[in-house]
């Protein structure tokens, strides 16, 4: 998500612009499931009469997307992490009191994630964020080089949790399916889809809490990712992409080469799952899943590529606005959705997966033309500036 130091001038653009790209990617995703909840296909189901468009949209959005975004959203927060520690450092801020600055940061983003999820959206990502960057903290003054010993460390604990996971799921693809599990899931979507605000607060509670509780499985990957931005960020990498192109370029090869097939597995298994929310992954279908968060990298590094060429430098500033108010559009997206798919809202949760991904378009449409009208006359988005204030304890 945003940082929260420093002034427009010392920010770097990039970044900005990928988290606007990770808000597009994490948009067209969680519209999908917002009206489903835990357990269902995360891309919602598909009918016998389900056109074409609707089997085409789950296809490539999973191809593309499904378990490829939040790692974005990791690598941008480590990113800006490292930024917010070389920034107090140069400021002359000791260990402790920079120690305390990052406590405050992340305790207003766990408060605000907690309120997201119980009260609007269960996919909420912030808090999980918050949980995870609490353990930080004790790399905050790293160099790059001390820097890699902690990323081998995590490195290695994620490797044996994602084994772990590829093994549970391997022997659980023989399992029935559980039929409470299924009838709990329906009984969720009726109420998000069809219910009043009140109907949806037991379900969406639920949801949420098993979401935070799957996080404890993911946290060494997210800090992996963490300290990966903050890595990047001490390097330099991103500054001047085009000084770093042939890193970039190793990058993509080795990410994308890991994580197509895994990728094209899921995809296949994403629409049968969608027309028959009952099946069960084959253990196959079940690592796949497990590893689709290897293509990410493949992402920050065609990015940085395409950000060295004439038209990648035009895209960058098209898209630093949204980038630079991310966490305020983050939370715009939830109320957004909330208004058009909810029972309590327009009740368009069943409008079908093609329409929903063209919600999300035009609702990112709007947020661009919004950000980049609001960032011309502010230096931090509403809620950031809210952030800001706490994180730093100035006054407006």
């Amino acid at each position: 998500m945003p940082t929260v130091g420093g002034s427009p001038t010392q920010r770097h653009n990039l970044i900005d612009a990928l988290r606007g790209i990770a808000l597009l990617g994490i948009l067209l995703v969680n519209i999908q499931s917002f009206s489903w909840g835990v357990g269902a296909p995360t891309m919602g189901l598909l009918y016998a009469e389900s056109p074409t468009r609707d089997v085409a949209t789950v296809y490539f959005t999973t191809l593309l997307l499904e378990y490829k975004v939040y790692p974005l959203f990791c690598f941008c927060f480590g990113y800006g992490f490292a930024i917010m520690a070389k920034r107090g450092r140069a400021s002359g801020v000791n260990a402790e009191a920079l120690r305390r600055r990052i406590t405050r940061r992340l305790n207003f983003m766990l408060l605000l994630g907690l309120v997201h999820g119980f009260l609007i959206w269960w996919g909420d990502i912030l808090a999980r964020y918050a949980l995870a960057g609490y353990m930080m903290r004790r790399y905050a003054r790293l160099s790059p080089r001390r820097l890699l010993r902690p990323m081998r460390h995590w490195a290695t604990v994620t490797l044996g949790f994602t084994a772990i996971l590829c093994l549970v799921s391997w022997l659980s693809g023989n399992l029935p399916t559980d039929s409470e599990a299924m009838a709990t899931m329906l009984s969720h979507a009726r109420a998000y889809s069809t219910g009043s605000y009140r109907d949806t607060v037991p379900a969406r509670v639920a949801d949420y809490l098993a979401i935070l509780a799957l996080w404890v499985l993911l946290i060494p990957q997210a800090i992996l990712l963490f300290l990966l931005g903050a890595f990047v960020s001490r390097m330099g990498w991103l500054r001047d992409p085009a000084q770093h192109r042939a890193k970039w370029l190793g990058v993509f090869l080795w990410s994308f080469g890991l994580g197509v097939l895994p990728s094209l597995v899921a995809a296949k298994h994403a629409v049968a799952w969608s027309v028959n929310p009952q099946l069960v992954a084959s253990g196959t279908e079940s690592v796949a899943l497990n590893v689709l968060p290897l293509m990410a990298p493949a992402y920050v590094a065609a990015f940085a590529l395409l950000a060295s060429l004439t038209v990648g430098k035009w895209v960058v500033r098209l898209l630093t606005p949204i980038g630079r108010m991310a966490l305020t559009n983050y939370l715009l997206q939830s109320v957004a959705m909330s208004i058009l798919l909810t029972g309590y809202g327009f009740g368009l949760a069943n409008a079908g997966q093609f329409a929903l991904a063209v919600m999300a378009m035009g609702i990112f449409l709007g947020q661009a033309a919004f950000s980049r009208c609001y960032m011309r006359h502010h230096t931090h988005g509403p809620v950031e500036s809210l952030w800001r204030r706490y994180t730093y304890q100035q006054t407006p």
